[in-house]
């Protein structure tokens, strides 16, 4: 008997990724299995980049890499048998315990020399200790020597824009800003599937860092506007688009007793993240338990018949714009 994708979500398991200003939050706040001995800052948790490929938790699949099934099932997962190399979107859980570097990441044809994508990215910012804040932007008449001069001497940290964020803050981060997560932040981050991060400073952590001062400023958006972050803090009623671009769609919604997925989704496939709470997803095959901070991948095939059930929970939906219907 020939494979076939079951009509139900599908389960993720992350990949943990260990950095210098990673915490114990993604274990001590969701549960995950998380090493003890390790700091660990990212756990990618929709991943079909060869850096790190997430496998499906649940159902006959289980234990397969999601790309795997992806490429088996190309029209019933993502509506389309045009696929690309790899699945456009990537989606995380950071955990900044400490700073992270202040960086740009290059678009997508300032990637391609390097074997990757460009790296649009937005973030919804889970937790945050009061008075975090995000650097986001260049202050006003900052050049290009300007950033030389205060990456040799430390200045350039006076030389960044930064916001105030608080609990379900969201901020969409194009390809050449610079930004900076900065430390006590717990973000969930959708991002297209890139690994390409260029560091302008590194707060002189020890063991340093490579800095990569040429290779950011030839990629930074010197016309880039200011941040317009949005709050969303507060029920939402319905569905709240929070980024609509040429790469994804992100939205989010609370969920109260029973709801159908919404009804205009891509055909691509939904992935969601429960940001709060827990949630039921049901499916014709299947009904799949989401507790906070956790992933599942809506296949296209299912879209019009999952219905989402909780008391009081919140999801975050992601989308891809870059899979053409065929």
């Amino acid at each position: 008997m020939s494979e076939r994708l079951p009509a139900e979500a599908l389960l993720l398991e992350p990949v943990f990724s260990e950095r210098p200003w990673g915490g114990t939050l993604l274990k001590t706040r969701f549960g995950k299995n998380t090493p003890d001995d390790r700091v660990v800052g990212e756990s990618w948790e929709l991943s079909d980049h060869p850096n790190g490929r997430s496998r499906i938790a649940n159902g006959p699949f289980a234990g397969r890499e999601f790309g795997d099934v992806l490429r088996r099932f190309p029209r019933e997962m993502a509506g389309t048998t045009r696929l690309p190399e790899r699945y456009p979107l990537l989606v995380k859980f950071i955990d900044a315990a400490q700073d992270l570097s202040i960086q740009v990441h290059p678009n997508d044809d300032q990637a391609r020399a390097r074997g990757d994508r460009g790296k649009t990215e937005c973030w919804y910012v889970m937790d945050c200790e009061p008075g975090t804040e995000i650097v986001y932007g260049l202050a006003k008449g900052i050049g290009p020597e300007d950033l030389r001069r205060g990456a040799e001497d430390g200045l350039i940290e006076s030389m960044v824009a930064r916001f105030p964020v608080r609990p379900d803050t969201f901020l969409f981060v194009r390809a050449g800003t610079v930004h900076a997560i900065l430390g006590g932040t717990l973000i969930c981050e959708v991002q297209q599937s890139s690994d390409t991060t260029y560091r302008l400073w590194d707060w002189n952590r020890k063991p340093p860092r490579a800095l990569h001062v040429d290779e950011s400023i030839a990629v930074i958006d010197w016309n880039a506007g200011d941040a317009t972050p949005l709050d969303v803090a507060g029920e939402i009623d319905g569905v709240r688009t929070l980024a609509d671009n040429e790469y994804f769609r992100v939205r989010v919604a609370d969920i109260r007793g029973e709801c159908p997925l919404p009804g205009d989704t891509l055909g691509s496939g939904t992935i969601a993240i429960c940001l709060k709470g827990k949630l039921t997803v049901s499916a014709p095959e299947g009904t799949t338990a989401l507790d906070r901070g956790r992933t599942a991948f809506l296949p296209a095939a299912i879209g019009g018949d999952v219905r989402l059930r909780a008391e009081g929970a919140r999801v975050l939906l992601a989308e891809s714009r870059e899979l053409d219907p065929a």
